[in-house]
């Protein structure tokens, strides 16, 4: 698999943010994309996010009880330093929307997926199986442990 560019689903982002441990099985759900993260950070690949995904961490991020308003800027902050956003633009938001009448997408994911499509070549880091199955029809779509391995 070839590609330099790597765009991050909101669940990866919220994973490495929060340290986020699956309670079922105590497995360390951050660990992995805190290793995407630092790849990015030397500059391995390119990191993006979209204006969504940002949108979507600051909604998750107060949500969460443990988290103020500073904490929340400051991770905000720590993400825009190390990745790159896309925010969408018109053609990007139309295609959007053709990809959620065609297939059950929330907006996020489907404008997160249009941006993704736009970057090629590129891989999506994600957990979400539902979004994965669809998302692998049009790019690259890996789990955060897979894309570990696979380096």
């Amino acid at each position: 698999m070839e590609f330099s560019k790597v765009i991050l689903d909101t669940d990866v982002i919220a994973n490495w943010l929060t340290e986020e441990t699956e309670i079922s099985s105590g497995k360390e759900l951050w660990k992995a994309p805190f290793e995407i993260v630092r790849l990015i950070e030397d500059k391995k690949f390119s990191g993006f996010i979209s204006l969504t995904t940002l949108l979507e961490i600051r909604y998750l991020l107060r949500r969460k009880k443990s988290y103020n308003d500073q904490q929340i800027e400051n991770d905000i902050t720590k993400i825009t330093t190390i990745f790159d956003v896309v925010i969408p633009d018109e053609i990007t938001l139309l295609k959007a929307n053709s990809l959620q009448s065609l297939y059950p997408l929330d907006p996020f994911d489907a404008i997160h997926l249009s941006i993704a499509t736009g970057l090629q070549p590129v891989v999506m880091v994600s957990r979400d199986k539902e979004f994965i199955n669809i998302a692998k029809h049009f790019i690259s779509v890996l789990t955060p442990e897979d894309f570990i391995t696979t380096m």
